[in-house]
């Protein structure tokens, strides 16, 4: 039996992480780092995000199997009380870092506070488990897009590069795994790479809007349908179920740590804007999406759009697209060779975007991108082991 210290789990993938570890025999109990006046407000905000993936009866269940830790990762320490310190570092076996500032316009020094720092503090409470004699494992989710500008295949074991980034979150998410394997390799490190991770692939489910869905968002609503990028340029997607399921498997005791793994589509699995934008004009109806180069969209159609452009959707585009546009001019492919390895025993693999693109779209319908009220996220595999 296992106790797991966890950070994230208010957030998307995280809650799904929670799920299927509290689904498991050999768990324990779930320590969750949660940001609360006390443990009975953590409580509540962390019920309330298990009940944003399963039934209130079942989140309900499986709380009681959950201690709150109240504290932050941009305090020194976490903020943690003492008795805090002392019951995770003498009880928890394994640490799962899944916590993040995923926005892409947030400053600096903003982000590095809780990707960086956030992650060394971790990594400090880790330490003093390792020397109780308590921790086996340290796994850290942080994203294939540390690849920054990089061109071409990247693989899973490289990681250092001087390419650039297109924001905060892809620096910041360097520079915490860089201090990882510079700053803490005594640590029984393993790390954890997604791709761009969508809604659940059998209900589309999500809620997390941002990124694939703000071009989406935008052709659904009528507002636009150019791309400023290549037609050719790859994605990959990856379900949160798909992240979930693979983080869930090779974390478990029986599991060796130092590896690092890409959980994304890859070669084979990735797509082209220009397939993506033809699922959406099939799925969704409107006309097809033009495309106009970067370069000449930015010296000379940008400036008069923002002569016209303004309300809602004048700053959704402008905001919008200052962030997410550098994606649709190229993106690194992802080598998946040792998750694919890894994954193979259990028969995991990312499942096709062809089925489930429908699902998500079909989502975004129903709840008007999140603005409507968002039923459960279900949790379809991983119900125990």
């Amino acid at each position: 039996m296992t106790d797991v210290f966890i950070t994230g789990v208010t957030g998307f993938l995280g809650r799904h992480l929670a799920v299927r570890l509290l689904r498991r025999a050999d768990v324990r109990r779930l320590w969750c780092l949660v940001r609360a006046e006390d443990k009975e407000h953590g409580r509540a905000r962390l019920l309330r995000s298990l009940g944003r993936v399963v039934p209130e009866e079942e989140a309900t269940a499986l709380m009681g199997r959950v201690e709150p830790v109240t504290g932050d990762l941009t305090v020194d320490g976490l903020g943690l009380s003492p008795a805090d310190v002392e019951s995770v570092v003498s009880s928890c076996e394994q640490f799962l870092h899944a916590a993040a500032d995923v926005r892409f316009n947030q400053g600096l020094q903003e982000a590095r506070d809780r990707n960086v720092f956030g992650t060394q503090q971790v990594a400090g409470l880790a330490r003093k488990a390792a020397e109780r004699g308590t921790l086996r494992r340290f796994d850290w989710v942080g994203t294939a897009f540390v690849a920054g500008l990089r061109p071409g295949p990247v693989q899973e074991g490289e990681l250092k590069h001087d390419a650039g980034w297109r924001n905060t979150y892809e620096q910041t998410k360097y520079e915490a795994e860089v201090w990882l394997r510079d700053e803490a390799s005594d640590l029984p490190l393993t790390v954890f790479r997604p791709a761009i991770i969508v809604g659940e692939s059998t209900t589309g489910a999500t809620s997390n809007f941002g990124m694939l869905y703000w071009p989406v968002q935008l052709y659904a609503r009528g507002w636009w349908r150019t791309i400023v990028g290549s037609p050719q340029t790859t994605v990959d997607l990856v379900p949160v179920d798909y992240v979930a399921d693979a983080i869930d498997l090779l974390t478990r005791a029986e599991q060796p740590t130092g590896g690092t793994f890409h959980l994304a589509a890859g070669v084979d699995g990735c797509r082209t804007i220009e397939h993506l934008a033809g699922l959406c004009e099939k799925h969704l109806g409107g006309k097809g999406a033009r495309y106009v180069d970067p370069t000449f969209f930015m010296r000379w159609v940008r400036p008069v759009l923002d002569l016209f452009l303004w309300g809602k959707r004048g700053r959704v585009l402008k905001d919008g697209g200052a962030f997410f546009v550098p994606y649709f001019t190229g993106q690194p492919v992802f080598d998946t060779t040792a998750a694919t390895e890894a994954l193979a025993a259990a028969g995991l693999t990312p499942p096709s975007v062809e089925a489930y693109f429908s699902n998500l779209l079909d989502y975004c319908v129903r709840t008007d991108f999140g603005r409507k009220p968002l039923p459960p996220e279900p949790v379809t595999r991983a119900e125990s082991a």
